[in-house]
Formats: structure tokens, C-alpha cells, sequence
């Protein structure tokens, strides 16, 4: 009996648990043991131990980022006939950003704009199209916030929390980004005149204009679903009114067109891959391709013929998230550990931008240091 110990960093472990029976029910002779460990930390202990598991998945690229930790999956990809060109390859693209694969994309998601089509409805507005531009968001956005005779507001024209990583795929946009190609540095890239001028559109969204819910800011708007009429919206935002069967309340659509005028979005994504000490990397590329190819990757998969199984290409809302994968590139969270765990300070920053009126370029400049 071969016995492969997969360990993973996620908490749900029903997809894994499905992936094991199913492949050992293939496999007579193989048994998958499936460990747990808390964080990036403890997966890089068990990898540098005596005792090393013979595959890894993380939520996080950290990990996969480590020079010779991970087998590189492109000869198996391309020894199975057709699998490269049904793959994202926009997708893949991110995956490849070394030019390595370490790992198969899991927990893929990427954000686009979904809007409650009654608010536009009520208002008289017609729903935004692809070809929208930020100035005509801002627009719809304060036509869209409703404030009471106190100044709270009751309804918001956009509902985004403050975050480095979210604000991340309008500064691409504009033909911004945080950092380097290969992670090295942020000098000159999040301090560039396009990272920062697509950064005080956003601060403006907020203090001047007053579409966005401000840090602590007293509201009746409700819950993200409810009081607010864009929403910055994530895979698991859309999956969670599909689940609830409330979609038909909803339209998608893609980011707003920004000045610097590039086709672009951020993505999140973890991994799961071979390590380099597993002492059978064929059998165990074969349980990683059997758990994400062919047991339905979640949210999003990683191929064509994935998507077209399970309807997503038809689906009215599914099928625009499936498109973005084509215009997504490497976010700074991922191409540097280094800026990753600044995360916190730099959004202690933007919150003094929005409260306190702090100078957006001179505070930009001060992040070159995080990379």
C-alpha cells in the first residue's frame, strides 16, 4: 500500500474528503492520509521536517513563491493531451508568473461590480454597461446615496471595505501597480503617477463625494445585500445570493473603464501542489489533477470544459466572473510576502487618507519601504 499525505491549510475539508474516496476507489493500492495545519508556518515546518508530506495546498501564493519547494507541474500539464489549451490560460498566466508552475489555482476568485437592479429602477437610472467609465460610476454613485435630515445615509451608491488588496484592480486600471513584475521593489510602482491618481479617485469616492461608507461611519444602510446599490462583489458575495436564490435581484458587470484605460483585474487564489521531497511526484500529481481538475474546482474553475459541465457559462452572473479570468494578472499580495504582511499598516494609512484628509502621494511614497 502507497500511502500520500496531502496537508492542507483550509478548514472545509468536504471537497478533499470527496477527492480522496473517489481516487482511492481508482487507486486500490494508494491510501491518502490528509492532515491539517493552522498556517503558511506550520505547512513550511512539516515541508523542511525529516517527515515531509507529499503535497501541499495553501489559500495563500506565499508558499508557492519558495524557490524549489514545489515539483514543477508543467510537464505533467502538457503530457496530458488538450488539458493546456482547455486551462485559463489567463489564469495559468498568474500561476506561471516565474515562469514555474508549483501548483494547481484553487480557491480562485476575482472581484467584479454587482448592482441591485431595484435601487436603478427607483431612481430611473439604466444599469451600467461594460464600456462605463469611473466618472460615470461616481455619478450613478451619488445619484444612487440617499441621506436622511441627520446626514446619515439610508442607502449607499457603493458599498468596498478599505483594503490595500481591493482597491488593487483599480489601480491596474489606470496603468498603475504596487509593485515590480517579479515582486523586487514598490519603488516606482506605488508611488507612480498613475498607482496614485487612481488612488485619490478612490479617497475622493469617499470624502468628497460621499458614495462609499467612510471607516466607523454612522449608517442605516443595512447589510452589504441590502442598503447598497453597487457592491464591489467577490465570488463568494455572488455565491452567496445565488445560494439564497435572490440573484434575479441583481445584475454584474465589469470594473469601470479609469483614464489610464487597461484591461486588467487582481485575483485571489491559493494552490495545491507536489513538494519536492514526495517520494512518489507522479502518483501524487495525480491525486492534485484528480482533486482539482476533476472534482470541481471551487468557486471558479480552472478549465473550459469544467465550466461548461457544471452550466457556468450560461449562468446570467457565473458567466461574467468566468470571462474576467482572461484580464487578471499577479496582485503585489502575491508576488511579495514582504508587502503581504504590511497589509495592516498601509490600510491604517488609507484610513488617515479618508478621515483625516492625509496627502495621498506623500503617504504612497512612504510605502516603498513595505517591498
Amino acid at each position: 500500500m502507497i500511502q500520500l499525505r496531502f496537508m492542507t491549510e483550509f478548514e472545509q475539508l468536504q471537497k478533499v474528503t470527496e477527492a480522496k474516496a473517489s481516487f482511492e476507489k481508482e487507486h486500490p493500492g494508494v491510501s491518502i492520509v490528509i492532515e491539517q495545519s493552522a498556517d503558511h508556518f506550520e505547512s513550511l515546518k512539516a515541508y523542511e521536517s525529516d517527515d515531509a508530506p507529499d503535497m501541499i495546498e495553501s489559500g495563500g501564493w506565499a508558499l508557492f513563491n519558495r524557490k524549489g519547494m514545489f515539483v514543477d507541474l508543467n510537464p505533467y500539464v502538457a503530457g496530458i493531451e488538450g488539458l493546456e489549451e482547455d486551462l485559463y490560460q489567463g489564469l495559468m498566466r498568474v500561476a506561471r508568473h516565474n515562469g514555474t508552475l508549483p501548483g494547481l489555482p484553487v480557491d480562485v476568485s476575482v472581484p467584479l461590480i454587482i448592482y441591485k437592479k431595484e435601487m436603478f429602477d427607483r431612481a430611473g437610472l439604466a444599469y451600467p454597461t461594460e464600456d462605463w467609465t469611473w466618472d460615470e460610476f461616481i455619478e450613478l454613485g451619488k445619484k444612487l446615496t440617499i441621506r436622511n435630515e441627520r446626514g446619515v445615509a439610508t442607502q449607499f451608491g457603493f458599498g468596498i471595505g478599505v483594503d490595500i488588496e481591493w482597491f488593487e484592480p483599480i489601480v491596474f486600471r489606470n496603468g498603475g501597480a504596487y509593485l515590480a513584475p517579479d515582486g523586487s521593489t514598490a519603488r516606482g510602482y506605488v508611488d507612480s503617477a498613475p498607482t496614485v491618481e487612481a488612488f485619490r479617485k478612490i479617497v475622493d469616492a469617499h470624502r468628497i463625494h460621499g458614495i462609499i461608507r467612510k471607516p466607523d461611519e454612522p449608517s442605516e444602510a443595512g447589510e452589504l445585500h441590502q442598503g447598497f446599490a453597487m457592491i464591489f462583489g467577490f465570488m463568494w458575495f455572488a455565491g452567496g445570493i445565488i445560494h439564497h436564490k435572490v440573484d434575479d435581484l441583481f445584475g454584474v458587470v465589469g470594473l469601470p473603464h479609469m483614464p489610464g484605460n487597461r484591461l486588467s483585474n487582481m485575483i485571489y487564489m491559493g494552490a495545491a501542489g507536489v513538494t519536492s521531497k514526495s517520494r512518489h511526484p507522479e502518483l501524487a500529481w495525480e491525486f492534485v489533477r484528480h482533486y482539482v481538475l476533476k472534482c470541481h474546482s471551487w468557486p471558479l474553475p480552472l478549465t473550459h470544459s469544467q465550466a461548461e459541465e457544471r452550466g457556468l457559462t450560461e449562468h446570467r452572473i457565473w458567466s461574467r466572473y468566468m470571462q474576467e479570468l482572461d484580464h487578471v494578472q499577479a496582485s503585489g499580495y502575491y508576488l511579495s510576502e514582504k508587502w503581504n504582511s504590511s497589509r495592516q499598516l498601509i490600510n491604517e494609512d488609507i484610513n488617515r487618507m479618508i478621515l483625516e484628509g492625509a496627502d495621498v502621494g506623500q503617504t504612497m511614497r512612504s510605502w516603498t519601504r513595505f517591498a
